[in-house]
């Protein structure tokens, strides 16, 4: 990566595939109502992402996330900081895999669940902003 590109990405612009480039908006971007409307979504999205790593309907073993996440006697299953940790290599799947991916693979062995959620449900994307905030 060249050096100013490098410098970019940080100020919000993500490369894509394709090298498309988005660009995040930060809260100065948006109107009061706006920043409003983002917060109560986000405090929205953080809550349900709390719901999620607890529930265990998301499969068929009786347990959730949280069953071997939170375990104090297991703290190397600690899920804190794994969001920076992904996309990476995982050899179950045999490739790079994004965090939403290991959360399917994890409901299908774990969870042992019969459908899974799709990528990009919002409860996905809700698990990881409460992955987010885990200190």
């Amino acid at each position: 990566m060249n050096r100013r590109r490098a410098t970019l990405v940080p100020l919000g612009l993500a490369i894509l595939a394709g090298g498309a480039v988005a660009v995040a908006l930060g809260e100065g971007d948006l109107s009061p109502a706006e920043q409003k409307a983002a917060r109560a979504a986000e405090e929205k999205a953080l809550a349900l992402g709390g719901k999620v790593f607890t529930d265990p309907s998301l499969g068929t073993a009786e347990r959730s996330c949280s069953t071997c996440h939170d375990n104090p006697q297991k703290p190397q299953l600690s899920l804190k900081g794994v969001v920076s940790r992904f996309p990476r290599w995982d050899r179950d799947a045999g490739k790079v895999i994004t965090l939403q991916q290991k959360f399917v693979q994890m409901q299908e062995r774990s969870l042992k669940a019969k459908k899974t959620l799709p990528l990009g449900d919002d409860r996905w994307n809700a698990l990881e902003m409460h992955l987010r905030g885990l200190k």
